[in-house]
């Protein structure tokens, strides 16, 4: 028993795995001090905390079974998160016109995030196979609506932000696999000049939030609201912070969704300049070791998946982080092992137990038969 425990623990990628734990813990240092003195959300931090823990024993369990398995069933996760998805359109949960969550007793579950990772899975598998020739182009209308059918129905919900996460990291990992960059370019063409389209059917409220983005001012009291109290919270924050718990746009809750998607103005307001610094460093140490993970990864396929999961935290930290600065608009993206989330926490320290045992495959002895 204590060598099995010795061995595993040498086994683990101690570097990436630090880093997470690190932004988990600041996360819920964040999360208590945005919702422990606001009224309805208050005991949100107990949820977080439960959730952490939960997700921590998932990352363990997913670092143990070979990433290999996930690869071979990635049609069967692709299929369960094709049917989630279209659940949530009929039993799930409606908040704010949206309806992104299905109820599982006490506790919710968005599909959605089961979706980022099934499709991670699945290209992975598809892309990586050696059988599949990605010059042809029949192969890439293939992938094309794997993507497609996933993205509609997260775009039905509607949930525009990880949909538009999505499509940079399939971009991505089809260049990658080898598919013709000329063809991806036809793709991307093919995108702006779909946008009137794609405009028509946008919300109402997506509208404006794309809007907005160009002037927050034109409606500083509407749909600019978000971003222009991000952006002051922020602001005031300067070099180190009005200190923990201390934030007046933070405690007086004028940041709207400050325990979620607006999580980095608290880190901003509270711990100034310098705490965004220690929080994008670790972000930064983790994406580097996800890179160096998929490149030294053994075969096609783990790679392809490491670098997918790379590139999905990536995007979603620069969108997330984007739009609490004013950059980018507001899209609903959490910030990943920080903000407050069950589904997204669960899945992401997931996605790092792959990461891990990918990583652990790597610098295992590879066994050589032969005949003799």
């Amino acid at each position: 028993m204590k060598a099995a425990i010795k061995s595993y623990l040498k086994g683990i990628d101690w570097p990436l795995a630090s880093e997470v734990l690190a932004l988990s813990i600041i996360g819920f240092f964040v999360v208590f001090s945005a919702t422990s003195h606001n009224g309805d959300i208050s005991q949100l931090w107990e949820k977080q905390l439960f959730w952490f823990c939960i997700s921590f024993f998932g990352m363990w369990l997913f670092s143990k079974i070979d990433y290999r398995f996930w690869i071979e069933a990635s049609y069967i996760f692709y299929w369960v998160s094709i049917v989630s998805l279209l659940a949530v359109l009929v039993i799930g949960d409606e908040t704010n016109g949206a309806r992104r969550w299905i109820k599982l007793g006490i506790l919710s579950y968005q599909p959605s995030e089961l979706a980022k990772l099934s499709v991670l899975l699945v290209l992975a598998r598809y892309i990586g196979s050696k059988t599949v020739e990605l010059f042809y182009l029949g192969k890439l209308f293939f992938l094309m609506a794997m993507l497609g059918l996933p993205l509609i129905l997260i775009l039905k919900q509607p949930d525009l932000g990880s949909a538009l996460l999505l499509v940079p990291v399939s971009i991505i990992l089809m260049y990658v696999g080898g598919v013709p960059a000329k063809w991806l370019t036809w793709l991307f063409v093919l995108g702006l000049s779909s946008c009137p389209l794609v405009w028509h059917f946008l919300k109402d409220y997506q509208k404006e939030r794309l809007e907005v983005f160009v002037n927050p001012q034109d409606d500083p009291l509407g749909a600019g609201y978000n971003i222009i109290q991000s952006m002051i919270a922020i602001g005031s924050g300067g070099i180190s912070g009005k200190g923990y718990m201390q934030g007046t746009q933070t405690q007086l809750s004028f940041i709207p969704e400050h325990h979620t998607d607006f999580i980095f103005s608290v880190v901003g307001e509270e711990w100034g300049f310098v705490g965004c610094v220690v929080v994008l460093g670790l972000y930064f140490f983790m994406i580097r070791r996800s890179f160096e993970i998929a490149r030294k990864a053994r075969d096609r396929e783990s790679s392809l998946l490491a670098l997918g999961i790379a590139s999905m935290f990536t995007v979603q930290i620069i969108i997330n982080v984007g739009m609490t600065v004013g950059l980018l608009p507001v899209t609903g993206l959490t910030l990943p092992f920080i903000s407050y989330g069950g589904s997204s926490l669960m899945f992401s320290y997931a996605a790092v137990g792959i990461l891990l045992n990918i990583s652990y495959a790597t610098r295992r002895p590879v066994l050589v038969t032969g005949r003799g």
